[in-house]
Parts: structure tokens; C-alpha cells; sequence
């Protein structure tokens, strides 16, 4: 999934008021930016696979073992929550800390549905697993959006309203940046790749896409 995604951190918002909304996002879709890096590094790939163009959106063959394992995703958020807690002056509880863990693993919960057989739920599993809806466009569209939104309305129907100064503020913020995720999650399932090239080229742009979501989304509160 891409936009649902961040569903996990909007949600999570009104449990934990304290921790800033884009750090909840990222940790959402922290498993992706794991990914990516390690791409980087040649531990995990993906490459277009010509086969897949023709069946759907996202159309890579994916090996990502260590981000893409549930356990990958607990370990991530535990150490989402670790660097959050030595790098804020604020208070940290343990529950806050909690709560990031669970909006990474969130991320397992969201990818078995849409992705194609590819995920586990350690690194060594022989089970992958994927009901591939990544195989309908339109459907993949449709629900991403709905997560999305369901979690917006959480957000801004239960977060304290100390939370929500940036669109309050800013009367036009919310629907701008409602409609430019929207537009990104229309191109993730209807778009085609820009090139053959993942690792220096689709890397960095959908690892910029998420941090860059994950900055906006932050600017609804502050």
C-alpha cells in the first residue's frame, strides 16, 4: 500500500498527543524508508518486472526480507521510538513508545492484503506472504484512499485540539494536502514507471515522496 499507510500515524494521533504527527506517519511507513535504504546498500532489491506492468500497479519483483518481515517492522519501530525518545526534550512514555511500534507493525497488517506474494513473517521464513490486490488498480486506488481518509477523520475528529493549529490556522491546508496525496496515490496505481533503473532512480524518488508526505502531513499540526 502507499497512502494508507499513513493512516497508522493519523490514527494513532489521539493516543499519543504528544509525539509530532510526522514522526506517527513515518513510523507508519517506516518499513518503506528501511527498504528503500537498504536498497541502497544492495542487502534488499526490487526490480521492474516486465510481467507484472500488464497485471497492475507497483509492478516490481521485490526481495526485502529484513523490512518486509513483520519482525523487520516491530524492530524498525522499536527503533523509531528509541531515536525519538533521545532526540526530544519533551516527555517520552512508554506507552508513547508504544504506540510508534505499533503504527510500524500496522504496516504488515496493510501490505497482506495488497501485496503480491512477497512478505513474511521473520527474514528466514519459506511462507511469503499476499492477496495481490496490487492486481487491481482501481480497487487498490479506491481502498488506499478510504484507509487514508478514515484516518483523517480520526485525526481531526478526536485529537486534542492543540494538535490541529496548522489547518485551523490555515484554512486551506487540510484540503491541499488531502488532494496532493491523493494525486500521489493515483500515480503509484495508475502510473507507469519512469525507468528501468530502481536502485538509483525509483529508490530515491519514492523514498523522497514518503519523507516529503510524511513533512506535510506533520504541517497539520504545527
Amino acid at each position: 500500500m502507499w497512502i494508507a499507510h499513513y493512516a497508522s500515524g493519523l490514527i494513532a494521533k489521539p493516543f499519543a498527543p504528544i509525539v509530532p504527527l510526522s514522526v506517527l506517519t513515518l513510523a507508519g511507513a517506516l518499513p518503506d524508508v528501511v527498504f528503500f535504504l537498504l536498497q541502497f546498500l544492495g542487502i534488499e532489491t526490487f526490480n521492474l518486472d516486465s510481467s507484472l506492468i500488464s497485471r497492475g500497479c507497483f509492478p516490481y519483483s521485490n526481495d526485502y526480507p529484513y523490512s518486509h518481515s513483520l519482525l523487520g517492522m516491530v524492530l524498525s519501530g522499536v527503533a523509531l521510538a528509541a531515536f525519538y525518545k533521545m532526540s526530544t526534550v519533551a516527555p517520552v512514555t512508554l506507552k508513547d513508545q508504544a504506540i510508534i511500534v505499533a503504527a510500524a507493525a500496522s504496516h504488515f497488517l496493510l501490505e497482506w492484503p495488497s501485496h503480491r506474494q512477497d512478505i513474511k513473517i521473520t527474514p528466514h521464513d519459506s511462507q511469503q506472504l499476499g492477496a495481490g490486490m496490487f492486481d487491481h488498480p482501481v480497487i487498490t486506488f479506491l481502498v488506499e484512499c478510504a484507509i487514508f481518509l478514515a484516518g483523517l477523520w480520526v485525526y481531526t475528529t478526536f485529537a486534542p485540539m492543540a494538535t490541529k493549529t496548522g489547518y485551523r490556522t490555515h484554512k486551506n491546508r487540510l484540503w491541499a494536502i488531502t488532494l496532493f496525496l491523493i494525486g500521489a496515490q493515483a500515480h503509484f496505481s495508475f502510473g507507469s514507471a519512469p525507468t528501468t533503473e530502481t536502485r538509483w532512480v525509483h529508490a530515491p524518488l519514492f523514498l523522497g515522496q514518503v519523507l516529503a508526505s510524511c513533512w506535510l502531513i506533520g504541517k497539520l499540526e504545527s
